[in-house]
């Protein structure tokens, strides 16, 4: 039961990867699958999950490189129905995310997951109307409820040192994506707690017991294929691919450790490429696990930058943080 919990717990923040930056302003909770997600819970048996990340976006990149340079990126004019390049010059965006996950095992092998990101804040900052007359202003960040992911998981092939699971299912437009910036306008879609679309996903996991209730490896990919929403803005598709490994060092203590990659194409509205949107980002993320109890745990991962790139020009996360804790009955 203990390896079970570790190693759904290890893949908390591999999927979460995908909370880094969308775009110019930062998104970076805009998930596509988060929690307990990822592994298989056994028969009759619920794993409740509720995490807190902490991401801070301030390092500029123009491609893959740093850049001292001024980042100017466009935003979107809903009311004139047009993208406005070079419209404010991004400074910082603090994302901060809590979430709620839930996983039961209907039998040993299909597991159903829901991800609830019930806190959503952006604080952001950024200088105003830079072709005309500029201001400083950190009023235009945002808060509120995401978007919950449903996902169910079968184990295609199952022995006592392989798994293979796969997976699908819907992110929900359930999150605000229309709210207000200090000007009364909408405010721009990476800046939202949702995205105002419904997207199908799909997911891949392999589980490798390389040394019996000692050494796990994993790999897993994960896909969102995204639609438009009712503003005819339409996130760019996104890939996750990770690996790892997870080691028991006693009874209590799991150290985890992952390379995450995620890769983004870029947003369009009305059939347009949108500037300054789509990355490359690839992270090591380790992380410990403390086993409390048989049924609960607690844990913590960093999030360090190994190589990023965006397109044009923008701001990238440096390193994030995430914990939480975990408990199943």
């Amino acid at each position: 039961m203990k390896i079970l919990m570790i190693l759904i717990i290890s893949m908390f923040f591999t999927l979460s990867v995908i909370s880094y930056a969308e775009a110019s302003c930062g998104s970076a909770n805009c998930n596509l699958i988060r929690g307990s997600q990822s592994g298989l819970s056994n028969k009759g048996r619920f794993v409740v999950d509720l995490s807190y990340r902490y991401i801070r976006q301030d390092d500029k990149k123009k491609g893959s490189h740093d850049f001292s340079g001024d980042v100017d990126v466009a935003t979107i004019d809903f009311i004139a129905g047009v993208i406005e390049p070079r419209h404010h010059r991004e400074l910082k965006t603090i994302n901060e995310l809590a979430q709620l996950d839930l996983s039961y095992g209907v039998t040993d092998r299909f597991t159903i997951s829901v991800n609830v990101p019930f806190m959503n804040n952006r604080r952001h900052e950024h200088i105003d109307d830079i072709g005309g007359a500029p201001f400083f202003t950190n009023q235009d960040g945002s808060s509120g409820f995401g978007d919950i992911t449903v996902i169910g998981k079968y184990a295609v092939w199952q022995t006592l040192k392989h798994q293979w699971i796969l997976g699908a299912g819907v992110k929900f437009a359930t999150g605000e994506f229309k709210l207000l910036n200090s000007e009364g306008k909408i405010n721009e879609p990476t800046i939202m707690p949702g995205t105002g679309s419904t997207d199908p996903v799909m997911s891949a996991m392999y589980n490798f017991s390389f040394i019996p209730n000692k050494l796990d490896l994993f790999v897993s990919a994960i896909h969102r294929f995204t639609t438009k929403n009712r503003l005819d803005y339409e996130f760019g598709d996104t890939t996750l691919l990770a690996g790892g490994a997870s080691y028991r060092l006693n009874e209590k203590i799991n150290l985890v450790t992952q390379i995450n990659t995620r890769i983004s194409r870029r947003d369009a509205y009305r059939g347009m490429d949108v500037p300054n949107t789509g990355v490359t980002f690839m992270n090591l993320t380790p992380g410990v696990v403390v086993m409390a109890s048989d049924s609960t745990s607690l844990y913590a991962h960093v999030q360090i930058p190994i190589y990023q790139r965006v397109n044009d020009v923008n701001l990238v996360p440096n390193i994030g943080i995430m914990m939480g804790i975990s408990y199943g009955f």
